[in-house]
């Protein structure tokens, strides 16, 4: 509509309204309208071609207003410009059938939100963790969420956007920002430097962030640095790579078992794609049960997590699995000594629909039957049975421009069989998940994602050559549905809040004879049964300039539920007083955990930050084990009657800096927790197939406190970081080391990593990690002493012999083919040496006595030794 003086735009309304014509009322006028990529000029001839009404506006006041998608059936006009005028400076008025646009007169510029998705532009990943940043007379930024979802609120106005990501180019533009709309932002890889310009590995923006984020305690490493780091095989890690990082540690030396800041390993959640993978390792903790080819992100918190997290104690390591390409079809894959590797993905519909495929398998049992045939080992090892196979599937479907469907699965299968350990075992376990996500944008302001998660964890092993000869059993099934929304309210409060139940039954075990010669019978103890009702929210508040604050609270209501027998017990639960049996699904003993998270951020310059934090974290699931490996006899059992929930308060604080324009960052945290609940078995326990395993347990405290620092070189031709860790951990059991305090199996007072990175040419890098840790702890014989003319062995106190300290260097070099861009098939080979010098770390100590009891024989099992290989990995 042509520009009208507001005079003239009076006169002609007066005069109409005096005209005894018969006006439409926006109410009741009904239309179906769809705008897409409109400007609100066309938005508005729309809007007359399909009522009576006409418009009278100043272009200047709508200049600038674009990019409209808006959809509606059968609803008011008035209702149509309500909305697409929303966070505008615009109000409207009906005169009759003239409907006049004009501007509020406050004198203040109106809010507006910019809000989409970021994502690869190569491939139409969603990025997690990307930087938005709006920059005018004030920055506004945030970070896209885990889906790649953003929403930032700021003054009206001409800002420059800037996007920014590890690895990728930054997208930089220049706009004048008046009303709400979505903007998707992708973003390119970057492609290889030449070796005489600086190769930049991180963003001086994605540093900042580590100085800037409110939250302590957290780590998120791409996948790209995992797969530098030198590990055995040649085959990328994610749990041993976390292990490299302050504060977390390996349980057993080579494992992929994690001790977070002084906690067991059964304290550590781990997600993929939100769902919980029970036992994350393959061959007793050699190998994770990740295949990082069908993996886009790995981040964990430490102690202090975030309010939508729960569960555990200690830590949280999310994982998130590749959506597929939406642009093209890849194949990746990898060739090695010790597993092989082949993923495919790509669009269903382009630029709509997407999948991935990825597997691997390893056979490392025929390995070293070979290399026994060869004479390259000089142990016995015929007939091993050592192999394991991991299977990842992801589809996903874009619906329209406000939501998205994820359905991904997961399954991982062990066997193990190795005569040079155990000669009568052998041992099976698995994994499989499965995640169902649904994303919807409800308005510019509010995200939502509504997931069900299945997990189920079984587990078993054969005994062979024995008369028992039967087959032991346990699984444990978990079911999840939970809904989680974030709301942005405006620049300096974005909160996060959901709620959700849990669903679980474990079966401890059941023995199955095999044969009729078995002289075993069948056994099955009685399931387990819970339930878990959840709700949080939390809020990331901006006070100014220079403090952030986060805080929040979880609320949990858990509930152990029947049908089981529950057992009463007299003083010293030595004999059975009474029992009460309760049918299926009926309470048997509930609990309430709150949860309250807070942290505080203190910006002391734009490169510098102080933080602070403290949370109180559930856990409504204990591990029985007395293994620090992680053994598929593990048992899994939620709280009752007589296990009650642990939880732990945990305190932190450090100091963050970045140096040299951004190039190194450094940080100190030191940290204390008191944890409450925890359990241990009684000298001498009876667990196998004890159907009162609450008789052999006993409970009492933990406690942990540290230091912990990093270095950090983020850029250049040679990158890479320098941990190191003091920490302590000590538990307290009633009726266990005379009720003082005893520090468990992996506690490990110093800590020091090394993970170094260096472009040698185009083609060529060199990857070196060293790491140093204090030995753990165990218990062994101190002596001997006759009573009534009999000897015995005596202990010393639990857990007061250190073992040796373990230290090992790996190094590996990657050599890519020849670079050609217009070949598709790119490959390389890498060649990795683990455990370099063949430093001889223990991995187990056995203590064997004569008959007589005079003679003690400690046998130290050590892990591998020098262990060179060679991977070839392609890409088409």
């Amino acid at each position: 509509m042509k520009q009208m003086k507001p005079v003239m735009v009076f006169i002609c309304c007066t005069l109409l309204s005096i005209g005894n014509t018969r006006a439409q009322d926006m109410d009741k006028t009904i239309i179906s309208i769809d705008l897409k990529n409109a400007s609100l000029e066309e938005a508005f001839a729309k809007v007359e071609s399909l009522t009576p009404f006409k418009f009278n506006y100043k272009t200047a006041d709508i200049a600038g207003i674009k990019n409209i998608n808006y959809r509606q059936q059968r609803v008011s006009v008035r209702k149509i410009l309500t909305d697409i005028t929303a966070n505008t400076p615009l109000l409207f008025e009906q005169i009759d059938n003239y409907i006049l646009i004009k501007t509020s007169r406050n004198g203040r510029p109106h809010s507006v939100t910019l809000y989409g998705f970021v994502t690869a532009v190569n491939s139409g990943e969603s990025l997690i963790g990307a930087t938005v940043n709006i920059s005018g007379n004030k920055s506004y930024s945030t970070v896209t969420n885990a889906y790649g979802f953003y929403s930032l609120t700021f003054p009206a106005g001409t800002y420059k956007l800037n996007c920014s990501y590890v690895s990728f180019e930054d997208n930089d533009t220049t706009a004048d920002l008046q009303h709400t709309f979505q903007k998707n932002i992708q973003l390119a890889l970057k492609e290889n430097a030449p070796l005489k310009t600086v190769v930049v590995v991180t963003k001086a923006t994605d540093t900042r962030n580590n100085v800037e984020r409110t939250g302590t305690g957290y780590h998120r490493l791409s996948i790209a640095t995992i797969k530098k780091i030198a590990m055995p095989g040649g085959e990328p890690d994610v749990l041993k790579s976390l292990q490299f990082l302050p504060g977390i540690q390996t349980s057993a030396e080579g494992t992929t078992n994690l001790s977070v800041r002084g906690g067991s390993y059964d304290q550590n959640l781990i997600l993929l794609d939100e769902a919980p993978v029970y036992n994350p390792s393959h061959t007793l903790g050699f190998f994770s049960a990740f295949n990082t080819d069908a993996l886009k992100d790995v981040a964990i918190y430490k102690g202090a997590f975030p309010a939508w997290y729960g569960s555990r104690l200690s830590s949280v390591v999310d994982i998130r699995m590749k959506e597929g390409n939406f642009k093209k079809h890849t194949v990746t894959g990898g060739l090695g000594f010790l597993a092989s590797r082949l993923t495919i993905e790509g669009p269903i519909k382009k630029e709509g629909s997407s999948f991935m495929i990825s597997g691997r398998y390893s056979n490392i049992g025929a390995l070293l039957d070979l290399s026994r045939k060869l004479n390259l080992l000089k142990v016995n090892t015929e007939n091993n049975r050592v192999s394991y196979y991991d299977l990842n599937v992801k589809i996903n479907k874009i619906i329209g421009t406000k939501d998205r469907l994820y359905l991904s699965a997961y399954t991982g299968y062990d066997n193990f069989f190795l005569s040079p350990l155990e000669k009568s075992t052998e041992m099976n376990w698995g994994n499989t998940t499965v995640t169902a996500r649904w994303n919807h944008i409800f308005n510019a302001a509010l995200f939502a994602n509504t997931s069900i998660l299945y997990s189920n964890y079984r587990y078993s092993y054969d005994l062979l050559e024995d008369t028992r000869n039967f087959t032991w059993r346990a699984n444990l099934r978990e079911v999840t549905g939970k809904t989680d929304f974030d709301l942005m309210i405006n620049s300096n409060n974005q909160i996060k809040f959901g709620a959700g139940a849990t669903m679980q039954d474990v079966l401890p075990g059941r023995v199955i004879p095999k044969g009729k010669n078995s002289a075993s019978r069948e056994v099955t103890l009685n399931n387990r049964s819970s339930a878990q009702v959840f709700a949080y929210i939390n809020n990331e508040q901006k006070l100014s300039k220079h403090i952030n604050l986060s805080y929040g609270l979880r609320a949990t209501w858990f509930a152990a539920l029947g049908d089981a027998f529950v057992y009463q017990y007299n003083a010293d639960t030595s004999a059975v007083v009474d029992s009460t049996f309760y049918s299926k699904g009926k309470i048997i003993k509930s609990y309430v955990g709150l949860e309250p998270r807070a942290t505080a951020r203190i910006l002391l310059s734009p490169t510098a930050s102080l933080k602070f934090s403290y949370s109180r974290n559930y856990q409504f699931q204990h591990l029985l084990t007395n293994s620090s490996v992680g053994l598929p006899t593990d048992m899994w059992l939620p709280s009752d009657t007589y296990f009650k929930p642990q939880y732990a308060d945990q305190f932190a604080a450090g100091i963050y800096k970045t140096i040299f324009n951004d190039s190194y960052e450094g940080s100190m945290e030191g940290f204390y927790s008191k944890s409450y609940n925890i359990i241990d078995f009684k000298d001498n326990a009876e667990v196998f197939l004890n159907d009162k395993i609450e008789t052999q347990i006993l409970t009492g405290q933990g406690k942990g406190y540290g230091l912990e620092f990093l270095l950090k070189k983020n850029s250049g031709v040679s990158t890479g970081w320098i941990s190191y860790t003091w920490s302590k951990s000590l538990r307290r059991i009633n009726g266990v080391n005379n009720n003082e305090w005893y520090p468990p199996t992996f506690d490990h007072r110093h800590s020091i990593s090394v993970v170094y990175a260096h472009t040698i040419s185009e083609r060529v890098n060199l990857s070196l990690n060293w790491v140093y840790r204090s030995g753990g702890r165990t218990t062994i014989p101190i002596g001997t002493y006759i009573f009534y003319g009999s000897r015995y062995t005596y202990y010393g106190s639990r857990n007061s012999y250190q073992l040796p300290a373990n230290h090992r260097l790996d190094v590996s070099v990657t050599w890519k083919n020849k670079l050609n861009p217009n070949r598709r098939w790119k490959g390389e080979w890498v060649f990795s040496i683990y455990n370099a010098y063949n430093r001889k770390n223990l991995f187990a100590l056995y203590i064997n006595q004569s008959v007589d009891f005079r003679n003690t024989k400690a046998t130290q099992v050590y892990l591998t030794s020098i262990l060179p290989s060679i991977t070839y990995n392609f890409k088409f």
